[in-house]
């Protein structure tokens, strides 16, 4: 199956993805470059991802809340530290607290491929905006 988002604005934005379940980390990053984004990853483990360098140029960021039994949490905060979006995708259910914790978006497991396409570019447009508005500001 080809996947095709000829319109999407993800084109050429840098998406990291951290998922220790191999067929899932294989379909997210197809997802993900089948609308143009280039993939930092997948990263399967969790010292993997602490040891990740220049995140500032990430544009977002794919996390499982659980990565081979461990919370994901520590790498998330790295991560919102560097004002890197965050969309947790997990089949957990308690979830609310880390979309108010991280300002991130939820995509519940199993996610259809539209899906995750329109929440990644949710959230790299809004962040776009924000750092725009910021620029405006500060001008």
């Amino acid at each position: 199956m080809s996947l095709m988002f000829d319109m999407s604005s993800l084109r050429g934005k840098k998406i990291m993805i951290v998922e220790d379940e191999a067929i899932l980390a294989l379909d997210l990053a197809m997802t993900v470059e089948a609308a143009g984004a280039i993939v930092a990853g997948p990263l399967h483990r969790l010292d993997i991802a602490m040891r990740a360098e220049a995140l500032h140029e990430l544009d977002a960021a794919i996390l499982d809340v659980d990565i081979q039994g461990a919370e994901v949490f520590p790498f998330a905060d790295r991560l919102n530290e560097a004002g890197v979006p965050i969309v947790f995708h997990t089949g957990r259910t308690d979830v609310q607290r880390f979309a108010e914790t991280y300002h991130a978006t939820i995509c519940r497991k199993p996610c259809v491929s539209d899906r995750l396409i329109d929440v990644l570019e949710s959230v790299v447009q809004r962040d776009t905006e924000q750092e725009f508005e910021q620029r405006a500001a500060a001008s």
